[in-house]
Formats: structure tokens, sequence, C-alpha cells
């Protein structure tokens, strides 16, 4: 059975807290890595290289502080989700982003595009739910940052 968007925000494949990252590829890399080992990841290779291109084309932020890097690619068999809160003072992303702290990895397989819509909807919905990003800026553990994005779409 396929998760909805909402399930897969309140349960990411990864999470990771205070990323101590000095650049957009060190981030990607970072969370790639981590994200690679989760079941859906047929291509580890193939999804950082689709990742890399897409942020190339454009940028991927959402708002000051959040970036939403994603691939549609034939590297993944499910929407996979992972999720870092980078160290302060966050990463530069591109010229209009500075300082990113929210990153939000998204895999789509290449058929599934319904699917990442929503996923990237229901994101948004959650990211401009106040009091949402302030919480997970700062939840002082994993299972912290979790009960964050649990609670927000519950709400």
């Amino acid at each position: 059975m396929e998760l909805l968007p909402t399930d897969l925000i309140a349960q990411p494949d990864v999470v990771l807290i205070d990323v101590p990252a000095d650049s957009r590829p060190s981030v990607l890399r970072a969370l790639h890595a981590a994200l690679s080992a989760v079941p859906g990841v047929n291509d580890p290779a193939r999804f950082l290289k689709d990742l890399q291109e897409r942020a190339r084309v454009a940028s991927v932020c959402i708002a000051a502080d959040v970036a939403l890097p994603h691939a549609r690619t034939v590297a993944v068999d499910r929407l996979v989700l992972g999720v870092a809160r980078l160290a302060e003072p966050g990463v530069g992303f591109d010229a209009e982003h500075p300082a990113v702290r929210l990153v939000f990895m998204i895999g789509t397989p290449k058929l599934q595009v319904e699917g990442y819509l929503k996923l990237v909807s229901a994101l948004s919905r959650l990211l401009r739910k106040e009091g949402v990003r302030a919480g997970l800026l700062a939840a002082k553990t994993e299972a912290e940052f979790r009960a964050v994005l649990g609670s927000g779409v519950a709400a």
C-alpha cells in the first residue's frame, strides 16, 4: 500500500539533525547518503546525479530558510523523503537563499507526478503553519523533530 504524502511527512524515511554542512553540494551529499540506504532507492549514484542536475536547473527553495531538492527519477521505486536541519548559520543554496536551515529531499518515481505534487503541496501547507518551522528549528533531538512534523501534519 502506498503511503499518503501526509504519512510520509509525519514519518520521513530519514531525519538528520544539525548537519554540519558548508555548501549546497555538501548538504545534498550528506542527506543523499543517508537516504540512499532506505528501501525504495534502487540506484543511489543515479539518484544523486539527478538531484544535482535538478538543483542546477532552477532554485529548489520555497522560503528563505527552506529547500526542497528533488528529482523525478528511475533511481527510486517509491516516493522517498529525507529531512535535514542544518547547523547554524545555514547554507547558501543560491544568491536569494544564503541561510537555508531546513532541507526536504524528495525522490519521485518518474510516473508518480501526482504523488510528488501532493507531497510538495502538503509540505508547503505544513511549513506555513504558525510555529511549525520554529518548532523544527528548536527541536533538540530527532524524536522531537519527528514529533513536530507529526503534530503539524495532524493539526
